[in-house]
């Protein structure tokens, strides 16, 4: 995970908590206009109610009219019935069904007062004008008026209980869950703010301080001291870029060291040879004049003659590697195909691989690309591995040289080229020394050869490793950059 969606969750966990409180907040609303809304709709039913009172209080007024000598007041009563119908229609069409028998009642107080009213008009129009009223005062206003008015009591009662007092409880209970809720939230924004703080310090605080002491183990020096990241996140990208750094740095410190020895190894070398190769140079001719002047059959003395010449022959071999090594000669890169150089190498060796009985194999594809190298140095630099390579095979073997195309570190393009033999092998604790100068293991040998190999083979922006098990032989792995842009300045870091 990347540091950026760390920070995102980090944020995000105490960002929770807030979008909880609104949630809360909306849910909260939500209720609390519901509850306005079913206390408008009660409010609403009061009204409406209150239309059917004045309704039915008209229709007893109509009567009344016409007991007092109205003859209108008749023809109006129907339309008196229709209005206390319609707003009966209208309140009884919400009401819950606990209140179903009030409206019912009204409905039997309202069929009452049409049949009171019936009564009263035919007593009326009979010409009983004294009977109608008394009728109408007994049924109209001691009976019907009365029942009307308990009616009216209970409905208005359970107007007040249901809307405002049941309003007020729903309120109080959302605020108690509410209250409730938010203690949660709180809750939880405590349990997101540690977690979140435990996931940055985790995440963030604690590679930054390893990365911070590594830092300062490196700044004193100690080049070798293990960074291993622990994230892939971009901290873990930064410690890895570092330990590049510190892989470079310690690299360059081991070349410079490198490079002093060689300096100082250098002048000692060149010295000595100077020394040795004028005094070399006068034995031998001495003993060649000496050889000329033995006359007759002084089979012996010619003998011991010719050993001298052919010692002082290998001593001055010697000597030229000292120089060799000591000054080398400017670099002068060309683009060569590798089995050229391979052919070049192998072109010396046909007699000595017969004489070893080593069976020999290349493999080199002809696809491979041009490298950019100086032909003469490195044909030098695979001469002296196979030498090497036939020493350890003396009793017959296997000689295996291959290439292929090898991408190195950086995506740099090259080529791998390696020469395996079949020999004894080499021990462990030798081969770190193996490229050392004037480390050999033959008592004739100058220990420069495969010194002066990796030399070569790195001017060339290539690398030289050696690999070897006792009892399997030894394998020499070059890889060198290929003739294209600046592939050819980055070696590879590992070859086996």
């Amino acid at each position: 995970m990347t540091l950026q969606r760390k920070l995102l969750l980090g944020f995000s966990l105490m960002v929770i908590p807030a979008l909880l409180v609104g949630v809360q907040a909306i849910r909260t609303n939500a209720l609390v206009r519901g509850t306005l809304e079913s206390l408008g709709e009660r409010l609403a039913r009061s009204r409406t109610y209150a239309e059917v009172e004045d309704a039915m209080f008209n229709q007893t007024q109509v009567i009344w009219r016409y007991l007092s000598g109205d003859p209108a007041a008749k023809k109006e009563f129907p339309l008196t019935e229709q209005v206390v119908a319609f707003w009966l229609d209208r309140w009884t069409a919400g009401l819950p069904p606990d209140e179903l028998k009030l409206a019912d009642g009204v409905r039997g107080i309202e069929k009452d007062i049409r049949a009171v009213a019936a009564r009263v008009f035919k007593l009326h129009d009979a010409g009983r004008h004294d009977a109608a009223a008394v009728l109408a005062r007994q049924e109209l206003v001691e009976r019907l008026q009365p029942a009307l008015a308990e009616v009216n009591r209970e409905i208005y009662r359970r107007a007040r209980e249901f809307s405002v007092q049941a309003a007020f409880v729903q309120v109080a209970g959302i605020v108690d869950a509410e209250r409730r809720v938010l203690w949660g939230i709180v809750a939880l924004a405590l349990a997101a703010g540690l977690l979140a703080s435990w996931l940055i310090s985790r995440s963030l605080a604690r590679p930054l301080n390893e990365l911070r002491h590594a830092m300062a183990v490196v700044g004193a020096g100690d080049l070798d001291h293990a960074i291993e990241p622990r994230s892939s996140d971009e901290i873990g990208d930064l410690a890895r870029a570092f330990a590049q750094m510190t892989e470079r740095l310690r690299q360059s410190r081991a070349q410079l060291v490198q490079s002093e020895k060689l300096a100082s190894i250098g002048q000692m070398a060149a010295g000595v040879a100077h020394g040795l190769r004028n005094p070399l140079a006068s034995l031998r001719a001495a003993a060649q004049l000496a050889q000329r002047r033995v006359e007759g059959p002084a089979g012996a003395a010619r003998e011991q003659l010719n050993a001298i010449i052919e010692q002082v022959d290998r001593l001055d071999q010697r000597i030229a590697h000292l120089l060799t090594f000591s000054r080398p000669a400017p670099f002068r890169p060309l683009l060569e195909s590798v089995q050229t150089l391979v052919d070049g190498a192998l072109s010396g060796f046909a007699e000595l691989l017969r004489q070893h009985r080593v069976e020999l194999a290349v493999t080199v594809p002809p696809t491979l690309r041009e490298i950019r190298v100086d032909p003469m140095r490195l044909e030098q630099a695979l001469t002296e591995i196979i030498s090497n390579a036939l020493d350890a095979m003396s009793n017959g073997g296997r000689l295996e040289i291959a290439a292929q195309s090898r991408v190195g570190e950086a995506g740099a393009e090259g080529v791998l080229l390696e020469i395996a033999d079949s020999g004894s092998g080499i021990p462990a604790e030798i081969l770190p020394n193996l490229c050392e100068p004037f480390f050999t293991t033959r008592p004739e040998g100058t220990g420069l050869g495969l010194a002066i190999a990796r030399r070569y083979v790195e001017e060339t922006g290539g690398r030289l490793d050696i690999a070897s098990r006792i009892g399997h032989g030894t394998t020499v792995r070059i890889w060198l950059p290929i003739a294209s842009g600046d592939a050819a300045s980055t070696p590879v870091r590992s070859l086996a």
